[in-house]
């Protein structure tokens, strides 16, 4: 009887646990934005892309920080995201999501790690950080003294 009992209470603490436990899968529709976003930056459409941020930022000061940015992803199309993970949190701050993209082209890894703020019934993009990382065998070549025969002085 004592084993039933804990057998059930097991079963039963188990099953409003799982009540509680929220969805692997982030939300689709952020995921594209992000994607979106991305795509915008690599193209050079900073309007799209500046249409897309938060009233929180000044789209002067975004601007002028993009063409620096846009250094870090090669040209071209970009390659189709891998999610490294994703956070969605409320507060009396508000509601946020955030998420980390990773894109690897030949030469190295481009991550962006994207957050939007609800601002009444839409998504804004509070914060949108690129980072590269270079592949092993482009970096070595990078480093790499020059193999041309250099001219005499």
């Amino acid at each position: 009887m004592m084993q039933r009992r804990l057998v059930l209470g097991l079963l039963a603490a188990f099953g409003l646990g799982a009540c509680s436990i929220p969805s692997v899968e982030g939300d689709a529709q952020r995921a594209t934005e992000a994607t979106a976003l991305s795509t915008y930056l690599v193209e050079g459409r900073d309007d799209a892309l500046l249409a897309r941020m938060s009233s929180d930022n000044d789209p002067a000061t975004v601007r002028v920080q993009l063409p620096m940015i846009r250094t870090f992803a090669p040209a071209g199309p970009a390659p189709e995201p891998k999610s490294l993970g994703w956070r969605s949190d409320a507060s009396t701050n508000g509601q946020r999501y955030s998420l980390a993209q990773e894109y690897e082209y030949p030469d190295r890894f481009v991550r962006t790690d994207t957050t939007f703020l609800k601002e009444g019934a839409s998504w804004k993009v509070e914060s949108f950080n690129v980072n590269a990382r270079m592949k092993p065998a482009a970096a070595a070549a990078a480093a790499a003294p020059s193999a041309a025969p250099s001219a005499p002085p």
